[in-house]
């Protein structure tokens, strides 16, 4: 434990002289719809709106599709109003064009973005904290928050492209049982070595998300319900031929899963994760160890 805590001390440290790590400008949301995301001010004109297109895509209905822009002008960075229809205030006072500063509080509809100009070590500081919000402790994979506005991002931009789709949701099977019988060290030790077994396969296109419990989601983009069996009876197999010891004793470990894939009538990510939630109960009715794709309205 020691070592693990000084090789992560010299890891963080040797980030903050990593100079060109935080060497931008940048916009950090820090409070309302997309908390925690930061957008680098690299380009000289950023737009910042509901629109899809937006190189500052905010999908929240109390801010205009094309609402304000940013503006780097020689060493100095505009804040200017596109016309919105709740206004862009800087810290607090409405505007129409205003030079920030460092610190800065931005508010655009629900949103509160603060900017921090270049080599402001803060940007090191709130890297870490939106990594560690988004992550979780125990299996270091993506957590259910991170899970949704990922997928959130993914079904509007493959929707835009006419681009397939599939989401699949996972759970091990008789997990209640581990724990029951060999405690929740037991039933601990499974979820991270699970974990550890799954994200090496994982494909980079691809996102691996705890959704909480002994449930997992993975979003499967540019995949069709015909393809992503192929994907998730990989990592079904992967898990019924691993040997899952707990002090000396192997443990009964498989899953079960769940797959839909998006439809032009999906909107939003709720019905895809209802209808992959139903394909996972059919699978579980089913007998287990088994994937299921949705069939049905």
């Amino acid at each position: 434990m020691e070592d693990e805590t000084k090789t992560h001390s010299m890891q963080i440290d040797r980030r903050r002289l990593d100079r060109a790590h935080f060497n931008l400008p940048c916009l950090v949301v820090v409070a309302g719809p997309s908390m925690g995301e930061k957008f680098s001010l690299a380009k000289e004109r950023i737009v910042i709106g509901r629109h899809r297109e937006a190189e500052i895509c905010i999908n929240d209905e109390s801010i205009s599709r094309k609402h304000a822009e940013v503006l780097s002008k020689a060493d100095r960075i505009v804040l200017r109003d596109l016309g919105s229809k709740n206004g862009t205030y800087s810290n607090n006072h409405k505007i129409l064009e205003i030079e920030l500063k460092d610190g800065d509080l931005i508010r655009i509809g629900d949103a509160t973005l603060k900017y921090l100009g270049p080599n402001n070590v803060e940007q090191f500081y709130l890297d870490e904290m939106s990594e560690r919000a988004r992550r979780d402790s125990l299996t270091g994979l993506f957590n259910k928050q991170a899970f949704h506005t990922c997928l959130g991002q993914i079904l509007l931009r493959c929707r835009d492209l006419g681009e397939p789709l599939s989401v699949a949701m996972l759970d091990l099977d008789w997990f209640k049982n581990i724990n029951d019988q060999w405690g929740h060290p037991a039933g601990d030790n499974v979820l991270k070595e699970f974990a550890d077994l799954i994200k090496p396969g994982i494909r980079p296109t691809d996102f691996f998300a705890r959704w909480g419990g002994e449930e997992f989601g993975l979003i499967l983009p540019h995949t069709s319900l015909k393809e992503a069996p192929v994907a998730t009876e990989r990592i079904r197999n992967r898990v019924a031929n691993h040997a899952f010891l707990f002090e000396g004793q192997r443990l009964p470990v498989t899953i079960s899963i769940g797959i839909t894939e998006r439809t032009d009538a999906d909107e939003t990510i709720e019905p895809l994760i209802s209808r992959a939630d139903k394909a996972l109960y059919q699978a579980k009715q089913e007998g287990r160890n088994r994937s299921c794709c949705f069939n049905g309205p």
